[in-house]
Parts: structure tokens; C-alpha cells; sequence
């Protein structure tokens, strides 16, 4: 071309959740065998079956000719409304505050790209590669991050989200993803409340990823974010796509809190709102039938068993993992995921499936370059045993290990699939 396409941040943008799947496919053709995916959130590729009662809401709304209109750009009003009452908080919302996008991956590319460039956001290490990537793609170079302590829970270090907003002028905002993404940790109250602090001490705003707010382990105290957040500006981010689970319905919102205590804020949002008219407004038909599933009364029952069953998931994994030594795991507060961390990870080979498989890998890690170590493995395991995770360093993390999903529907598929990890952490150590 006449000139150059890429950004010089090109490099920058990358999404290890899916990019390992181009790896697991092309394993999967050479060596004959099917993969067992752990990459990702999706509950239907997982196993699950979307029960009927939510099939026919969707049927039902979908018949109607309101669904192939478009919506106010804010979204469906009758939904906002319903987000307000159930999930927000009218004292620092109003239904004129929330805002539904295509996915939370669109809302946190709106918010971000919407900053001036020399703004930035401090990010959880490890975090969700798309706020990672989003925020490294803004500003043009490496993310800033605070780390979560697997010593300590994978609580966030404070002294250190304190250090970088009271000592950078730039950092306008901190995230933060609770319940948390990868580690399925739920930050204790204190914690949050010290993070609001500091938030108001520096006259920065708070951006409260939530999506998998109602992913709670029995036993475990969530807290949102309109409950603390007292006249800090904020924007908290949820989403559908966890709780009916409906990932192909790209349908999240973020409710802004305390708009009008700050101008400046007040203009940032909505320069998101103007590029939000850019595209008209989000889908219709997700936003419809929010309020139908979640008022069901099949609903409550339907998410407490699939809670039930991500938390014995994640015990089995606890217990089976803590047996083997290397391997430091956590037990998690909610969620469906669950992360190992690798300590002292060494570089090995473990034995191939086939000859072709083995040859793919050595050609991918003498091409690749520097591949850090928990890619190594994830690559070795995949071509060893079938599993496919993804590398802990994939998000964000300067620790090695990987995170695996708790959806597995089968129950022996789930016990074979952590046996299969276990043993190549100890053939990969030996």
C-alpha cells in the first residue's frame, strides 16, 4: 500500500482469551483428537442447554414488531427503568444514566477511547484483557496496573493503587473488576471502600466492572458499587450475558453515578452518549426481554443451582490441585472461572500426541520469539493432554499460570479435565 496500515501500537493488541484457540484448532487437525476448551466463558459451548421458559420469553418478544425498531440510543426505556429499580440506586441514578451497549467489550472501548489520550486508567494486574488492551490502545504504550496479591486472596494491593494515582497526575481513573476476572475473587467491603477513598482524595472517578455481580458463592457478601460510593463520580459496568447466560446477546449497560458533582465528568459522559448516537443505538430484542427473565419466577431457582454447581466445581479443583505440589490455587468468592498460579515455572516439552503435533509446537515457540513461560505450557498441555487454558500472563499478570472455566456440564468431563492438568503439571516439573 502507498502507506503503512498499522498503528505503531499495533503491537499492543491482542486477546489471548480467543488467540489460543488458533493454536488449540490447528493442534486439534494435525493430531487427530478433540480439544477440551477452557478458554472461555461460554456456558452454552460448555454444555448447558438455555432452558425452554427463556426460549419462550425470547420467542414471545421476538414476534413483536417493537423488536425490529430501533431503541433511544440510552436503550429500551422500560429496561433502563427496570435496571434502576433492581440493580441501581435512584439517589446517584437516574434512568437517564444508564446506558446499554452491544457487550460490555463495546462499553469499555466507548469509555476509554472517549479519555484524551494523555488520561489514564489504572487497571488490575492480572485483569480482563479488554480493559488491558483498550487502555494500552488509548494511550499508546504499556497499561498501568496495581496488583492483586495471590498471597493474600488476590486482594488489591492499596499502598500501591495509592502510590500511582496520588503520584501521577495522569491516571484520572481505577478500575476495578468485582467480582473479579480471572480470579474470582470478591473483594471484601474494607477494601472497596478504602479504594473509593482514594478515589475522592485525588479527584479521580471509579469504574466498577460488576457484570458478574450476582455470581456469588453461597456464604460470600458482594458489594456493589452504589452502595459505597457516596458522591464519587462513577460508572458501574453489568451486563446479561453471565446470569441467563446469554453471551451471544451483547448486551450490557453501564449506570453513572453522581453525573452532576462533577463538570467534567458530566462531559465525558456525554461525549459517550454522542458516539453512542453514532451507531444509532444497541440491539433491540436483548434489551426487551431483560426485565421478563429476570422477573420470572423460574429465574432465582435456575441461577442458584447453576451458582451451585460453579462452586463445587471450583472445591473439587481446590482440593485436587492443592495435592500437587507447584500449583498454589485460591479458593475463589464467585464466578466461573478459577486460576493456578505456576510457582517457579520451569521450560519443558511434554510428550505429543503425534509426531506433527510436536513438530507444530517446536516451530511455533522458534518463531514466536520470546514466549513466556505459561504460554509454553499452555501450548505443551494442549498438545499433550487436549485441555486448552489460558496463560495467567495472557492477562495482564507478570505471574505464570493459567485460568480454566468451572462450566463444564459433565461431571467426569470436568474430574478427567482437572486429572489431565495435574498430570502435566507434573510431568512438565519432573
Amino acid at each position: 500500500m502507498r502507506q503503512n496500515l498499522l498503528r505503531a501500537d499495533n503491537k499492543l493488541l491482542n486477546y489471548p482469551i480467543r488467540e489460543v484457540v488458533t493454536i488449540g484448532k490447528a493442534l486439534e487437525k494435525l493430531g487427530h483428537f478433540k480439544m477440551t476448551w477452557e478458554n472461555i466463558g461460554d456456558p452454552i459451548t460448555a454444555g448447558e442447554q438455555m432452558p425452554e421458559w427463556i426460549k419462550e420469553i425470547v420467542r414471545e418478544n421476538s414476534t413483536t414488531d417493537e423488536a425490529f425498531a430501533y431503541t433511544d440510543t440510552r436503550g429500551y426505556l422500560p429496561t433502563r427503568q427496570y435496571v434502576l429499580d433492581n440493580f441501581s440506586n435512584e439517589k446517584i441514578c437516574t434512568v437517564e444514566d444508564i446506558l446499554f451497549f452491544n457487550g460490555l467489550g463495546e462499553a469499555i472501548n466507548k469509555v476509554i477511547n472517549n479519555l484524551p489520550r494523555e488520561a489514564r486508567i489504572l487497571v488490575p494486574s492480572p485483569t480482563y484483557p479488554s480493559h488491558a488492551t483498550a487502555e494500552a490502545m488509548h494511550a499508546g504504550c504499556s497499561f498501568i496496573s496495581y496488583h492483586l496479591d495471590p498471597a493474600n486472596n488476590w486482594e488489591p494491593d492499596l499502598q500501591e493503587i495509592e502510590n500511582k494515582v496520588k503520584y501521577n497526575d495522569h491516571v484520572v481513573a481505577i478500575l476495578v473488576i468485582n467480582p473479579n476476572n480471572p480470579t474470582g475473587r470478591v473483594f471484601n467491603r474494607e477494601t472497596l471502600e478504602s479504594i473509593v477513598k482514594i478515589a475522592k482524595d485525588n479527584d479521580c472517578f471509579l469504574i466498577f466492572d460488576e457484570i458478574y455481580h450476582s455470581m456469588v458463592f453461597d456464604g460470600v457478601e458482594n458489594t456493589l458499587l452504589h452502595e459505597i460510593i457516596g458522591d464519587v463520580p462513577g460508572i458501574s459496568m453489568k451486563g446479561i450475558s453471565k446470569d441467563i447466560p446469554w453471551p451471544g446477546s451483547r448486551c450490557g449497560w453501564i449506570e453513572v453515578y453522581n453525573a452532576e458533582k462533577d463538570d467534567d465528568f458530566r462531559d465525558f459522559i456525554q461525549m459517550i452518549l454522542l458516539a453512542k448516537m453514532l451507531e444509532v443505538c444497541s440491539t433491540t430484542l436483548p434489551q426487551m426481554i431483560l426485565p421478563h427473565v429476570y422477573s420470572a419466577p423460574e429465574f432465582e431457582p435456575y441461577l442458584t443451582e447453576r451458582i451451585k454447581k460453579y462452586h463445587r466445581r471450583a472445591s473439587e479443583a481446590v482440593e485436587y490441585f492443592s495435592t500437587i505440589p507447584n500449583m498454589r490455587v485460591t479458593m475463589p468468592g464467585g464466578v466461573f472461572y478459577f486460576v493456578v498460579e505456576l510457582i517457579d515455572l520451569p521450560r519443558a516439552k511434554l510428550s505429543a500426541k503425534t509426531k506433527t503435533v510436536r513438530l507444530y509446537i517446536d516451530d511455533l515457540l522458534a518463531s514466536s520469539g520470546d514466549v513466556a513461560p505459561d504460554f509454553q505450557f499452555a501450548y505443551e498441555l494442549m498438545g499433550s493432554e487436549g485441555v486448552c487454558v489460558v496463560p495467567l500472563s495472557g492477562f495482564g499478570s507478570s505471574l505464570n499460570g493459567f485460568r480454566m472455566t468451572l462450566l463444564q456440564e459433565n461431571d467426569a468431563i470436568f474430574t478427567e479435565t482437572l486429572q489431565k492438568i495435574g498430570k502435566a503439571v507434573q510431568e512438565y516439573y519432573s
